[in-house]
């Protein structure tokens, strides 16, 4: 088959990590044979068109660009591509990426060229309900044009289904890619490497904002260093948190039990995964904002670690409580610590929920489980045509 790919995040040459789950599942799309056109933005340094990992890659608009109405300029861009390249190719279907008005643009252009349309819903504000009639009705109209919706968590269809039939919704879980994140050396010798061979290391790989809990973390590490001195938590990611954390570091005295390292990718990021005791994330719903899934958590999962998140969002679809780790009120602080307690003096405990987040994860929640999904979507749709 041949598919467009739609995202206005993409991995690029400022930053591999952004929209990186897009590039992955295109990726393994096109592992199973199809052609995969990819849509989306890029910086100044990036080529307007390359191939990448068995997949073409159109820059249509660079994210330097200072142009006011950058989206809708991206949405018009897209509509004039995917007429360009139906006419090249006869492509079979479109796999637009994030709910957006400029979804009403191109689900006319592929009504016209008689294709469907799935739309994959990754969580942000149009999924949630609106207290305003106006803004519903605004998202029910959006949300009518897709033939398919995927939601990446239970949670995420249950928000939609405010505003949409339930037939039209599908969830198909995020995957992760081991081909990715591949270490590039044994635990002992990573940690050596960083100077934390005797320390017990506890992780978390997050976009530095409020709604990923991290400020909640280190709130409760001074009684956590009381009793562990050794402790280290390191911190991968950055955002617009970030100085506020580091102040919240420095007024608890933490300087030497935090590190801040930035952004990790690949082999890099994967040797972090590797030499982590424990991986926590404490998740936590905003009135703007959920945790749609937490990729983070089942790649921390595939490393064989135990894993501790936030009841928030669709961390049930990404932390198998009691089994692969534990799910817990972001604000039962009580909770958090007792269980970090517990997996620090227990090695046992913490090999055994590794174990079976391991399992699971290579069992259900890999990009090829996703596509597989992805692709029995559309074969359905064709069936009901």
């Amino acid at each position: 088959m041949k598919i467009i790919v739609i995202s206005y995040i993409y991995p690029n040459k400022l930053d591999q990590r952004l929209g990186i789950f897009v590039h992955q599942q295109s990726k393994y799309i096109a592992k199973e044979g199809h052609e995969v056109h990819v849509l989306t933005s890029g910086s100044s340094q990036d080529k307007k068109e390359e191939f990448v990992d068995g997949i073409v890659v159109h820059r249509l608009l660079s994210i330097d660009n200072k142009f006011p109405l950058k989206g809708l300029l991206f949405s018009l861009r897209c509509a004039k591509a995917v007429i360009s390249l139906n006419n090249r190719l006869n492509f079979d279907f479109i796999i637009q990426n994030f709910i957006g008005v400029s979804m009403i643009l191109i689900g006319m252009i592929t009504k016209l060229l008689n294709k469907r349309l799935i739309v994959i819903s990754h969580g942000t504000e149009w999924e949630l309900p609106k207290k305003n009639f106006i803004k519903n009705f605004i998202i029910k109209i959006v949300l009518a044009i897709p033939d398919k919706i995927v939601c990446v968590s239970k949670k995420t269809k249950n928000l939609l289904s405010y505003n949409v039939k339930k037939n039209k919704l599908v969830v198909i879980n995020n995957g992760m890619d081991p081909q990715w994140l591949k270490p590039s050396m044994s635990k002992s010798k990573f940690r050596k490497k960083l100077g934390l061979a005797n320390k017990f290391i506890i992780l978390s790989v997050s976009s530095l904002v409020l709604k990923k809990g991290i400020d909640i973390v280190v709130k409760i590490l001074p009684e956590l260093i009381t009793k562990y001195p050794n402790l280290i938590y390191i911190i991968i990611g950055d955002g617009p948190e970030k100085e506020n954390l580091k102040m919240l570091v420095n007024k608890l005295n933490l300087g030497k039990n935090v590190k801040f390292l930035g952004y990790k990718v690949g082999t890099e990021l994967a040797n972090f995964y590797n030499i982590c005791d424990i991986f926590i994330l404490m998740s936590r719903d905003l009135k703007y904002a959920i945790e749609s899934f937490g990729i983070a958590y089942i790649e921390a999962s595939y490393f064989g670690k135990p894993v501790i998140g936030g009841k928030s969002g669709g961390t049930a679809d990404s932390i198998l409580d009691n089994i692969t780790g534990y799910r817990i009120e972001p604000t039962n602080t009580k909770e958090i610590v007792k269980k970090l307690f517990l997996l620090i003096k227990n090695d046992n405990l913490r090999k055994k929920l590794g174990k079976n987040g391991k399992k699971w994860v290579n069992n259900n929640l890999l990009w090829n489980h996703n596509v597989d999904k992805l692709m029995q979507v559309y074969k359905s749709l064709l069936i009901k045509q």
